[in-house]
């Protein structure tokens, strides 16, 4: 059976939609019709692909990363991980500014992913690597 873990959506890309639907206000409002239209078309980009992020291991042993229907499908066979870091940046007090698995997989690739449940996340896939 697949597992799913859908994707976090952090404050830094709340923040941009806000910054970008301001753009596209302003813009409808000074009539700047291509500035509104290309703020509008990113917005809708990125809403997409924050809503629709999933990490899918699947029981043939692989990793399908799906990041919206704008992009293409990633797969990484779980063999070719080589490890997982959990990756805090910097603190404030004792809110993490950005938390994210950092996967290093074949033999120079790396990816950052954001799931919700992060531990539990690589405890899954530790699990199906045995």
């Amino acid at each position: 059976m697949n597992r799913i873990f859908h994707a976090r959506v952090p404050w830094y890309t709340i923040l941009f939609l806000i910054l970008l639907a301001g753009i596209t206000i302003w813009s409808y409002w000074e009539r700047l019709g291509v500035v509104a239209l290309i703020s509008l078309l990113w917005m809708v980009v990125l809403i997409e692909r924050t809503i629709h992020t999933t990490y899918t291991v699947t029981t043939e042993g692989t990793l399908v990363i799906h990041r919206g229907r704008f992009s293409k499908d990633i797969v990484i066979p779980l063999a070719e991980i080589r490890r997982i870091e959990l990756i805090r940046s910097a603190r404030i007090g004792t809110v993490c500014m950005k938390r994210y698995l950092l996967v290093h997989y074949g033999e120079d690739h790396t990816l950052s992913l954001i799931p919700t449940r992060e531990e539990e996340m690589v405890m899954y896939i530790k699990e199906k690597r045995k």
